[in-house]
């Protein structure tokens, strides 16, 4: 996918969270009893955020999502960052969340160094996906952290 235009690069991230999804989900036949249960919130999760994402790309005004990014994006292809494939296969739930919190943070960085490059409403709209996705990293780990403390 080339992503040309703020609208390319959120249909990119909602991609990436559904790719997040079934990664997990593959992973899960190979999971013990609480990586399983860990799996199973954070599958939910991912399919959660690329429905909120989608909510961005059709909600936000057409002048930002016709930003052109490809400036920035030939310079910093998230391309580079192939959607995930986690290799959850006897990690256990402290190892599974490091490698989300990995996977996050290059979606993250993306619209964090954007952010430097866009202007007005798309520069809002970037704003609000980037609080978006640290947000729901914060909250994927404190939910993390609570299974393990039961």
């Amino acid at each position: 996918m080339s992503n040309k235009t703020l609208h390319d690069l959120i249909m990119w991230t909602e991609e990436f969270h559904l790719g997040m999804s079934r990664s997990l989900q593959m992973g899960s036949v190979h999971a013990g009893e609480r990586e399983r249960l860990l799996l199973e919130y954070l599958i939910g999760h991912e399919q959660e955020l690329a429905q909120l994402v989608n909510r961005y790309g059709e909600n936000a005004r057409a002048t930002a999502l016709n930003t052109w990014v490809s400036a920035y994006t030939e310079q910093y292809p998230p391309e580079k960052y192939s959607l995930p494939v986690l290799d959850i296969k006897g990690k256990d739930t402290a190892a599974i969340m490091a490698d989300v919190q990995q996977q996050h943070d290059r979606v993250i960085n993306i619209y964090r160094h954007l952010k430097d490059f866009v202007e007005s409403s798309a520069n809002e709209l970037v704003s609000d996906l980037l609080q978006l996705e640290t947000r729901e990293m914060l909250r994927i780990s404190q939910s993390a952290n609570r299974l393990e403390d039961i």
